[in-house]
């Protein structure tokens, strides 16, 4: 009906000669993509898209049959056309470059290959930048971060078969690049926003539209009887003004440090002479003979302050994954040696030089207690050497001036009373005072799962305790809200930040059980005042329900709090993503301005806690200056392994708490 050479035809004809590909009957591919792309040359243009793509396939098919040598002038004609028509950072001749890279390396010009992902690094950061930017949905940003996973898998892939100088460059930066990028985009943002909002009446506005906004979502999220038109509204209107204050934030052009993080940016601030750092990342190694990707496999860049930097593949993710969920179950010290083992066994000749030594874990190794694994010389490993744990290795570079020279106090909350609200605080002129439409209902998620959280006699203790040895230590007044005073709605109208905040309650996270919005942050919480009636539906004079969920967390204003101790459960856990690391407590107490917090893993028992936080704080808090927050912690870890009481040797009482630095 349209004739043999119509465009709509030859797109027909280009999609069976796909299909036959796929199947491997590449005898009845090649003639179709011959005769689509001569057909397309004639009647569309050498450069038309449509043109590309047949170049692309015939290519491919080459490549598919090992015919490499007629493949490359099509990839390199493909390349060329395609900068020319759509741009170097078009998904498309991203794509093309791709597959050029791979048809050099099976030429043996490897060079050639590096060369070309060399040129793309740049470009697809850029790319990234602008998607942050500019895409309304989380959702979409959040998966295009993932979607760029198979450069890196070339680019370790490659590197793994070359570990040469050169290749060793460009893995470190995409290792050092490339994770976390949203997290940190969002921090800074954060961060400029608490700079700025006095002198800045546009960027104070949309703070506060935006707060609200979370806080809304965070509840309605829950809601028993979700309302799906007012949660999409909400939505869009929150992804609406966090697009206008990144675009705000780029006229500071501060946060470079996404774009530009470097081998030596990194060295400089790790120890002299023992420091490394020991960067991890999932990966999928790449067959370039098939052009297919294997099962995911750790790899890991260790880089020393001095000596060479080393690309390492530490074997399957399956694997490990099956080792690090048995020791969780039972913390014993066999199955400790084995994960060891399997995990950086290969590695260990190199690790045990490092001290201090920093792990950037990925993916679900960020939810592992390293310190409770066992070495090969019979030590756990926090025995051997001082671990210290950050997010990226970014976090070494002293990006922003901190001012944490002078005390600013100590905040801590504790012996919560979650059956009642209290009465109402004022809020400050920060935060106007909530109105009806903030009444919230429980989220049926935690009461399902929880039911009701029961009391804990010893976080009262606790938070005094702690109190006193800030006060002693420093002799400025510190404060301790207990009880009913522990509230959500007094937390978030905290006017002026504390050095130190200390939360000593329930902690939560549910999973991925809520589908209903595609905001991972509203998983994990805290408890306070009044939490119990918030699982029945009802608020506070506050309006308030009691759940501090992470959503709200991340607008908390903690800008230059030095520590943020968690003494509660399962604080460190989140919802994983590829890209991002663990999307929960942690991350949004950074966003929030917190430059260090301390963790837990798994549940506490309320007595220990209290044990090992007072231990911790008098640690911590002895000498002329107060300790390095990290060796205090491993110090307070040594006293446990070291007690002569078997039940506080046991890591389950000491191994759950983990403190990520931030810069």
């Amino acid at each position: 009906m349209l004739g043999p050479e119509h465009p709509n035809t030859l797109t027909s004809i280009n999609n069976l000669a796909f299909l036959y590909r796929a199947q491997g009957r590449y005898g009845e591919a090649e003639p179709l993509f011959r005769r689509v792309l001569a057909a397309s040359e004639k009647v569309l243009g050498p450069e038309h898209p449509n043109t590309l793509t047949s170049v692309n396939g015939l290519a491919l098919l080459y490549q598919n049959q090992g015919r490499y040598g007629e493949a490359e002038p099509l990839h390199r004609r493909a390349l060329a056309a395609s900068e020319k028509v759509f741009g170097p950072e078009h998904p498309l001749t991203l794509q093309v470059q791709i597959n050029y890279t791979v048809a050099l390396v099976n030429l043996r010009q490897p060079k050639q290959a590096l060369q070309l992902l060399q040129r793309m690094e740049p470009r697809l950061l850029e790319r990234a930048a602008l998607e942050l930017r500019h895409t309304r949905q989380e959702a979409v940003r959040r998966l295009f971060l993932t979607s760029q996973s198979h450069f890196q898998d070339v680019v370790l892939t490659l590197t793994l078969s070359h570990p040469e100088p050169e290749y060793l460059d460009l893995a470190a930066k995409v290792m050092l690049r490339w994770k976390q990028i949203q997290g940190e985009e969002e921090a800074f943002l954060a961060r400029l926003v608490r700079r700025r909002s006095e002198q800045d009446t546009e960027i104070r506005e949309l703070a506060r539209q935006s707060a609200e906004l979370r806080r809304d979502l965070s509840h309605l999220a829950n809601s028993p009887e979700p309302n799906a038109d007012l949660l999409l509204k909400k939505l869009n209107e929150l992804e609406a003004k966090e697009i206008r204050l990144a675009q705000i934030s780029r006229e500071f052009n501060r946060h470079l440090q996404v774009r530009s993080a470097s081998v030596n940016d990194v060295r400089h601030f790790l120890p002299l002479d023992r420091g490394a750092l020991l960067e991890l990342r999932q990966y999928r190694p790449g067959d370039f003979k098939t052009g297919k990707l294997g099962e995911p496999h750790w790899a890991a860049l260790l880089l020393p302050a001095a000596g060479d930097l080393s690309l390492h593949d530490l074997g399957p993710v399956a694997a490990t994954q099956e080792w690090a969920q048995k020791l969780q179950k039972t913390h014993a010290r066999e199955d400790a040696v084995a994960l060891y083992s399997q995990l950086f066994g290969k590695l260990d000749d190199k690790l045990k030089r490092y001290d201090p030594l920093y792990i950037a874990p990925d993916g679900f190794l960020s939810l592992l207690a390293f310190a409770e694994l066992v070495t090969p010389d019979g030590r756990y490993w926090i025995q051997r050497q001082t671990l210290r744990q950050v997010s990226t290795g970014r976090h070494l570079i002293a990006a922003y001036d901190r001012d944490l020279d002078k005390p600013k106090g100590l905040l801590a909350l504790g012996g919560v009373d979650y059956a009642g609200f209290g009465a109402a605080k004022e809020p400050t002129p920060q935060q106007p005072k909530p109105t009806d439409q903030n009444l919230t209902v429980a989220t049926r998620a935690v009461s399902n799962e929880i039911g009701q959280f029961k009391a804990l006699a010893e976080t009262g203790k606790e938070a005094e305790e702690v109190k006193n040895a800030y006060w002693s230590y420093w002799n400025i007044p510190s404060q301790v809200w207990l009880g009913a005073d522990a509230s959500e709605s007094r937390l978030k109208t905290l006017a002026t930040p504390p050095r130190v905040l200390h939360l000593a309650t329930h902690g939560f996270y549910l999973g991925e059980k809520s589908g209903i919005v595609d905001r991972p942050m509203v998983l994990s919480g805290l408890a306070l005042a009044g939490a119990n009636q918030g699982l029945q539906g009802k608020a506070g004079p506050d309006g308030e329900d009691g759940i501090l969920y992470a959503l709200e967390v991340q607008d908390l204003n903690l800008e230059d709090t030095e520590l943020v101790a968690l003494s509660a459960c399962d604080t460190g856990k989140g919802a994983l993503d590829y890209a991002e690391g663990v999307y929960g407590l942690v991350r949004a107490l950074r966003t929030a301005g917190a430059r260090n917090v301390l963790m837990s893993l798994w549940p506490l028992g309320d007595r220990p806690a209290r044990e090992f936080m007072a231990r911790f704080y008098r640690t911590w808090l002895n000498g002329p200056k107060p300790k390095d927050l990290a060796l205090a912690l491993r110090e307070t870890q040594l006293f446990f392994i070291e007690d002569e009481n078997p039940s506080l040797r046991d890591p389950k009482v000491w191994a759950p708490y983990a403190l990520v630095e931030g810069p």
